[in-house]
């Protein structure tokens, strides 16, 4: 049973236990004492309007409103003389005798009030004030829970109630129609009909207090704001009636009143005045004449209550524009896009600029397509005014055509007039060309009239007259065509009607070399005592045709092809038709003077030879003396450039540039000199016509060809920079045109065909321990140097070619550069050579073995001697160079050691069928010089080149660059493999990038 009932006695459950959360709470949730609350006196607070004392400028403040309170007498009146203190002190008898429900409420207000004044209680007086006005839009909250607890609000201590109302109240502008225009009146909604004038409560205000009259006579009221007032909009509330003129009401309508509308509630109590939602602003378009142009109006229109307003894209002021809305717009029309220039972006996004004038292909752009596309925009207006001219358009195929602009064009120009014509109408030249280098789409005449761009003859002819231009500047209309640029003058005639009829120098020189392949090969003079071979009979040939066109050329066989005596072919074949009335000049390297004479006494013996080895000072005649009755005359580089001024007052026949590389800086003075002599005929000798970028290229046909290309910033910016960048690599098919009639190149895998082998081998050479150990310390010091300089190479140029210098060095002998480890024998290449070079002997070989370092090979020499290896050496600083290179010929040393600036040219040493390149250099062209002079016409054994090279050291990066180099000579001069440049920045770092 006890069971059943629960389990206790008397079957009472107990009570469950709480939980701790409720025991936190219990202390605040229960009910309080109703008495304490309730007994003692009743607290009022008086809420009076005073006047606020004058500001110390002199300016009247408002009336505030403050509050103080007051307590019930035991005569049953309200206290006159009461103070904050005398309420709020606990220890005063005053204070003990108060209600402690209103007390406590009355206590809760002034404490905002000391939050606000940082007022502390011990500061209390008996006429401490505190003001509504001065507490915030907090003060209301505060005055509800006083007003809920009990606390009479009272206007004076005679009991008059003051009101306060639980709503807030907002601002609202009437707008009604007047004969004036428009009045807009403010209120605050919520004071009644009967009430008097509204105060604004606080700055900014944030309620109002105003007096009602009712049937129980007046009574005060109080009541809070929606939101705080902005300063502006408090002004607006509290200030008078507004009115807009009657021309002005439009502009009201449809810019403030939008705007308004968001701030604050606007009504027209009579219903005068259509306050219909506004549409979102338009652009609007006003098309204005222009001369043969047009000016473009844009703006916004702003539409409300059936009234459009346009504002104008640079009307500034404080116009309460939807600058929001209007981005918005011009983000989404695409068709201003097509207007270059109409929208322009700014840190807040899009704006307009107006007003626009076009003229030309962008007015006919905006009139016949544009604007029509924002005409049928139905977020667009356009207005176009009615003298606006429609412009017409030419729809026939354009015809280019060619005439002679002058009657004497002279020897070296050909002067054309380009007139292009579309239908019946002619195009001036200048406004076209200068419209299709500009990417235009379409072309307006000064008729109005107006065609397109896109079509190929214009095209072609846009590419065309563009290269020819930057030949020279041409008169308006006109082109000027070098003698030198055949290729040039087909791709013209082959998009124009031809019509320059007149026998001409010009046109005799290009019909020459153009029909150069179909004339057949005369035999060699003779009076020169040598046999050709049939590419050399070709090139005798070429060489020939280039003479009598009066037009230079390059010569650019390869290395050992016999580019000499092919040369002295052609002075023979003019000696034999009494052509060298006048020297012709041969400048060539110190090294190779004395050649060309034994060259020239051996195969044209009927020629008088003068060389001018010294300058004249030495001589002691000048030039002019020292050449007179010669009919070749040869001298150096340096020579030539010491004599400049000599030289140039002689009138050469010709000029000859053998190992025409030497001259590829055009900024030299030694370029600088020969470009004084402008002799008819210009050959440039070379094997090697392109080492490090296309401005050699340029370089030599500035000297051979002066007017193929003769401004040197437009060949890089038309041929160099799109080409050695690889953005337009079809370039390169132009440029090999161009200069495929001035250049002849031909290698000995095409035309030595009963030439030996070559075979080339590198022979990777591992450093020793100690060795390893020298290099890579001394790379971390280099490499951390460079680097820093790299900022600015071309300033630091000297610095970083000395610190790869070093490098290079110590991949070959550490002794080279430290004196410490000098005469120490740790180079492991030399270990390397000798151990190849001891095998040849014993075979009967013979080798050549190149460095550039003559301190290296003073090194190679004393080791070979004490392996008792007999060698021949050969650098700079030789005295008697030909007795050396005889000796070698006619001896039986097995080695040759050469440095490789002294021996890269001039050599022909096909006693030695071995080559050893000890040091690699970055450019190929200088490696295969040296190689090739042992791989050369008159050669019968095969030739074994080995390139030694120091593995893990900046040597491999060499051999890396070296294959880039040589892609781009096979390229542009080869017509194979990929591209490359110069060496850059780029390359100094991957060379001493120790992870690759």
């Amino acid at each position: 049973m006890r069971e059943a009932l629960g389990g206790s006695a008397g079957g009472v459950e107990p009570p469950p236990p709480t939980r701790p959360w409720e025991d936190a709470l219990a202390l605040l949730t229960r009910d309080p004492d109703p008495e304490p609350l309730t007994q003692g006196a009743p607290v009022a607070l008086v809420v009076e309007r005073v006047q606020a004392p004058v500001h110390t400028w002199g300016r009247e403040r408002a009336p505030r409103l403050r509050l103080r309170p007051t307590r019930r007498t035991q005569a049953g009146h309200w206290a006159k003389k009461y103070s904050w203190g005398e309420l709020l002190q606990r220890d005063s008898y005053t204070a003990a005798g108060a209600r402690e429900g209103h007390r406590r409420a009355v206590s809760a207000l002034y404490a905002l009030h000391e939050a606000h004044t940082g007022m502390r209680r011990h500061t209390y007086g008996s006429g401490g004030d505190v003001h509504v006005d001065a507490l915030g839009p907090s003060i209301w909250l505060a005055l509800r829970r006083v007003r809920d607890a009990g606390v009479a609000l009272i206007a004076s201590e005679a009991g008059d109630e003051v009101e306060l109302l639980d709503d807030a109240v907002e601002v609202v502008l009437d707008v009604t129609a007047v004969d004036e225009g428009l009045r807009l009146r403010p209120s605050i909604a919520g004071a009644g009909p009967d009430a008097g004038e509204v105060q604004l409560v606080g700055e900014p205000a944030h309620g109002v207090v105003w007096v009602e009259s009712g049937d129980d006579g007046e009574r005060l009221r109080l009541a809070p704001f929606g939101a705080e007032l902005t300063p502006d909009l408090g002004e607006l509330a509290a200030g008078r009636d507004i009115v807009v003129p009657g021309a002005d009401v439009e502009r009201f309508v449809t810019i403030y009143l939008p705007r308004l509308r968001e701030r604050v509630t606007v009504i027209s109590s009579d219903d005068s005045v259509d306050l219909t939602l506004p549409e979102p602003p338009q652009l609007h378009v006003r098309v204005r004449r222009d001369g043969h142009g047009v000016l473009l109006d844009l703006g916004f229109a702003y539409t409300a209550g059936g009234h459009t307003h346009v504002v104008g894209a640079d009307e500034q002021g404080s116009l309460p524009r939807d600058r929001r809305a209007e981005r918005a717009l011009l983000e989404g029309l695409e068709a201003l896009a097509d207007l270059p220039g109409a929208r322009i972006r700014s840190p807040h996004g899009w704006r307009l600029r107006s007003p626009m004038r076009l003229h030309g292909p962008a007015a006919v752009l905006a009139l016949t397509e544009v604007v029509p596309r924002l005409d049928d925009d139905p977020r667009c207006i356009v207005v176009v005014d009615d003298d606006v001219s429609s412009f017409e358009e030419l729809d026939a195929e354009p015809e280019v055509s060619l005439h002679p602009a002058s009657e004497d064009g002279g020897s070296d120009w050909l002067d054309l007039h380009v007139r292009v014509t579309v239908g019946d109408v002619e195009v001036p030249f200048e406004p076209l060309f200068a419209a299709l280098v500009a990417g235009d789409e379409i072309m307006q005449l000064a008729t109005g009239e107006w065609f397109r761009l896109d079509h190929p003859v214009l095209d072609d002819l846009r590419a065309l007259i563009e290269e020819a231009r930057a030949l020279v500047e041409p008169e308006a209309g006109e082109v000027r065509l070098s003698r030198y640029q055949v290729d040039l003058f087909d791709e013209l005639a082959a998009i124009a009607d031809v019509e320059v009829e007149r026998e001409h120098a010009w046109r005799s020189g290009v019909e020459t070399l153009r029909e150069i392949d179909s004339r057949p090969v005369p035999e060699a003079p003779a009076s020169l005592q040598a046999t050709l071979r049939p590419y050399q009979l070709e090139g005798y040939h070429w060489l020939s045709t280039l003479w009598d066109a009066g037009l230079g050329g390059v010569l650019a066989d390869d290395m050992g092809l016999g580019k000499t005596v092919q040369t002295l072919a052609l002075l023979a074949r003019a000696h034999e038709a009494g052509e060298l009335d006048r020297p012709v000049l041969v400048v060539a390297p110190t090294s190779v003077v004395g050649t060309w004479a034994s060259e020239a006494a051996k195969f044209v013996p009927d020629l008088v030879v003068r060389t001018l080895p010294h300058t004249h000072r030495r001589r002691g005649e000048s030039v002019a003396e020292a050449v007179d009755g010669a009919h070749l005359v040869v001298t150096s580089y340096a020579v030539l450039r010491i004599d400049a001024a000599e030289f140039a007052e002689v009138d050469w026949r010709g000029v000859i540039l053998d190992e025409a590389q030497f001259v590829k800086n055009d900024r030299s003075k030694t370029h600088q000199a020969l470009r004084r002599l402008s002799p008819p005929f210009v050959l440039a000798v070379t094997g090697t016509p392109l080492e490090n970028s296309l401005m050699d290229l340029w370089s030599l046909f500035a000297l051979a060809a002066p007017g193929l290309y003769p401004r040197r910033d437009r060949f890089g910016d038309l041929y160099r920079k799109p080409i050695e960048s690889g953005e337009q690599p079809e370039l390169l098919d132009r440029l090999r045109r161009r200069i495929r009639p001035l250049m002849l190149r031909r290698t000995k895998e095409e035309v030595a065909i009963d030439l030996p082998p070559k075979q080339i081998q590198v022979l990777p050479v591992e450093l020793s321990s100690t060795h390893r150990r020298i290099y890579d310390r001394h790379l971390q010091r280099e490499r951390k140097r460079v680097l820093g300089l790299l900022d600015d190479p071309d300033a630091n140029r000297v610095a970083i070619l000395a610190s790869l210098t070093r490098l290079r060095q110590l991949s070959l002998d550490p002794g080279l550069v430290d004196d410490e480890h000098r005469g120490q024998g740790i180079s492991a290449k030399l270990d390397v050579l000798v151990e190849h070079l001891g095998e040849l002997a014993v075979e009967g070989h013979r080798a050549l073995v190149f460095s550039q370092f003559t301190g290296f090979l003073a090194i190679v020499r004393e080791r070979l001697e004490g392996e008792g290896i007999s060698t021949s050496y050969l650098d700079g600083a030789t005295t008697d160079r030909a007795s050396v290179i005889d000796a070698f010929k006619q001896g039986e040393q097995t080695a040759f050691l050469i440095s490789l600036k002294a021996g890269g040219v001039g050599l022909t040493l096909t006693e030695a069928d071995y080559v050893f390149v000890l040091d690699p250099w970055w450019n190929p062209a200088a490696e295969a010089q040296a190689i090739d002079r042992a791989h050369r016409i008159g050669q019968d054994k095969p030739v074994m080149v080995y390139r030694l090279v120091s593995t893990g050291t900046i040597e491999d990066k060499v051999v890396e660059l070296q294959e880039r180099k040589r892609d781009l000579f096979q390229r542009v001069v080869d017509d194979g493999g990929a591209l490359s440049g110069a060496i850059t920045s780029a390359d100094i770092r991957a060379l001493l990038d120790p992870s690759d």
